[in-house]
């Protein structure tokens, strides 16, 4: 989890928008591996998958620009990584919630922020679902 936070933020400090895409969920793994097993995805509840897809999309930019105002050109260092909510197991992959980073700027710490939300788990290869949107 902190190999990805130091992309994510390497990323950002850079203004590397693919290199930010290239952690993140991809509209197949969404449509194919993920959606499926969720609530909405669920054929009883008639909510396309290329529905929720565009809203994670629109979601995703917003907070893409708001992450790249508060953290472009900035040095800071990655102390932690936490998901302080719980984690959730599905049949093909777990979903990590709540997840906020620690960093530090010339030593001293900066109090936890929330980059990304949940981080999906396929047996190792963790990908970010979107980035945060307060």
């Amino acid at each position: 989890m902190e190999e990805l936070a130091a992309e994510v933020l390497a990323g950002l400090a850079s203004a590397d928008t693919a290199r930010l895409e290239a952690v993140r969920l991809t509209e197949v793994e969404h449509n194919e591996k993920v959606y499926p097993e969720l609530p909405a995805g669920r054929p009883e509840n008639n909510h396309p998958a290329a529905l929720a897809w565009s809203n994670i999309q629109v979601r995703n930019r917003s907070a893409i620009r708001r992450l790249l105002e508060e953290f472009e050109g900035r040095e800071l260092a990655l102390s932690r990584v936490e998901c302080r909510g719980p984690t959730r197991a599905f049949e093909r992959y777990v979903v990590h919630t709540d997840c906020r980073v620690t960093l530090t700027r010339d030593g001293e710490a900066i109090p936890p922020v929330q980059i990304f939300k949940d981080v999906l788990d396929w047996d190792g290869e963790l990908k970010i679902f979107r980035y945060y949107e307060p």
